[in-house]
């Protein structure tokens, strides 16, 4: 297993932008046995690009979580790029997050790397912040990932219209995105709920999508929200609560789980 810390000029915010990168060196997971015959062998990597949460950076998940190790158990490249506090959205001042996210860091990736390139293969993620970044380009470019992880997420609505309180940075950064003092002014490419009837409605194919918070999270409710709109939709998904709050213990049982849910019948 490699673990790499690099950077590249990006075009989409015309800066360097950081990212980690675990990529195993074997040719199949440490968990088959030695004499097993492997099916890894000079295949493309099946990925997983996983963004970090609000006030975090790229090393998050590597200090604060078993992902090394999960990386290594199911064979799989993992991809933690900067998200700065963006939300993992096209910024009004010209930052194309989303589209970096969404096309270029995939697509850089797969050049430096021996990756899959199929969608089935290439999985978005993420906590938090970064749980609305996975649910946001996930359904966003569902030609790129056909699968979502999202863990304790903020579910951003306009069906859930309400004021936005201005006492935390938070929340003033989140008022410039939408260019407006309530959630009814969300741009359509930001609301997870328009996004999801979208992918549903162009029958190409829903990315699988795997829900997780604790239920001490206050973010609880919003899951409960998008869990009741996704079933009236009738988008097949996992939807887990457990307890839990919004911290670093709930989030390396529930990556665990997730990858467990993603690839764990292909390891019986």
């Amino acid at each position: 297993m490699a673990i790499l810390t690099g950077s590249f000029q990006s075009k989409e915010l015309i800066r360097k932008v950081s990212f980690t990168a675990i990529i195993p060196t074997t040719t199949r997971s440490i968990y088959e046995p030695e004499n097993a015959e492997s099916d890894n062998k000079d295949e493309p990597l099946k990925t997983v690009y996983l963004l970090h949460g609000w006030d975090g950076n790229h090393e998050d998940w590597l200090h604060n979580t078993r992902i090394a190790e999960l990386a290594i158990k199911y064979h799989i490249a993992i991809f933690m790029p900067d998200g700065q506090n963006s939300f993992y959205v096209d910024q009004p001042n010209g930052d194309h997050f989303g589209k970096f996210i969404g096309e270029e860091f995939v697509h850089e990736t797969r050049k430096l790397f021996h990756l899959s390139d199929k969608r089935e293969d290439t999985t978005i993620g993420g906590l938090s912040m970064g749980g609305y970044g996975a649910l946001r380009n996930g359904f966003y470019y569902p030609k790129t990932f056909g699968n979502i992880l999202a863990f304790s997420s903020k579910i951003f609505t306009k069906r859930s219209s309400s004021d936005i309180v201005f006492d935390q940075p938070i929340s003033r950064r989140y008022q410039t995105l939408i260019k407006g003092e309530t959630t009814a002014a969300l741009p359509d490419d930001m609301d997870i709920e328009e996004l999801a009837v979208k992918v549903f409605e162009s029958k190409e194919g829903n990315p699988r999508l795997y829900l997780s918070c604790g239920t001490e999270d206050s973010l609880i409710d919003e899951q409960r929200s998008f869990h009741r709109f996704l079933r009236e939709h009738d988008y097949a998904h996992e939807c887990i609560e457990a307890p839990g709050v919004h911290n670093w213990d709930y989030w390396n049982t529930s990556i665990e789980q997730g990858l467990e849910w993603l690839y764990g019948n292909a390891e019986k």
